[in-house]
């Protein structure tokens, strides 16, 4: 009898550790990818920094490509109207965020799409759940804020165009650096 309970209590506990392995590499296999992670991380630096009104945080995570673009615009047209200035609409407050899904795009960039809740002080009251995509590029060692695109979908924004659009926003460093990750995880060593 006391043999039967040990068999019994044996071949129950061996199921378990026969899919602990297999729980293992199904959560590796649902991770993200590195560079989504980091990029992730980034963006909510920036949006923390945002939702807080520190303007030199936020500028300090905007790629610097994209802040030449909001000087040129300034002084152009006397004001920054972009969406990645937003210490230039004192009208619209940042109060949450949240992630909603995000994709790398090639190597040293990711979208990420975020749903929005924001205070509008015209209209007294808070518009809810509007959806943005932020476009990120890994520059100088880490990921900055190159694009805003408001009111739009990941599934909006197409890898070709923002590959397109943002010529050299992805420094030599990184670059180089995705080309070595690349050939070492598709098995070319050099």
């Amino acid at each position: 009898m006391i043999l039967t309970a040990i068999v019994l209590a044996a071949a129950a506990a061996a199921p378990s550790v026969d899919r602990e392995p297999e729980a293992g590499v199904q959560s590796m296999l649902e991770e993200e990818a590195p560079d989504v992670f980091l990029a992730k991380a980034t963006l909510q630096q920036y949006l923390s920094r945002v939702a807080r009104k520190d303007w030199d945080g936020a500028r300090r995570l905007t790629h610097r490509r994209t802040l030449s673009v909001l000087r040129d615009l300034k002084r152009r047209v006397g004001f920054e109207r972009h969406n990645l200035a937003p210490w230039a609409h004192p009208e619209a407050e940042l109060k949450a965020y949240r992630f909603v899904d995000a994709r790398q795009v090639s190597p040293g960039v990711v979208a990420v799409e975020v749903s929005e809740d924001t205070f509008r002080t015209e209209e007294q009251g808070m518009s809810a759940d509007d959806p943005a995509v932020y476009l990120l590029f890994k520059s100088h060692g880490g990921f900055l804020i190159g694009d805003k695109k408001a009111g739009v979908e990941l599934a909006d924004v197409s890898d070709a165009s923002v590959r397109l659009g943002y010529p050299g926003y992805v420094d030599g460093q990184a670059r180089a650096q995705a080309r070595r990750t690349d050939a070492f995880q598709h098995g070319v060593h050099r």
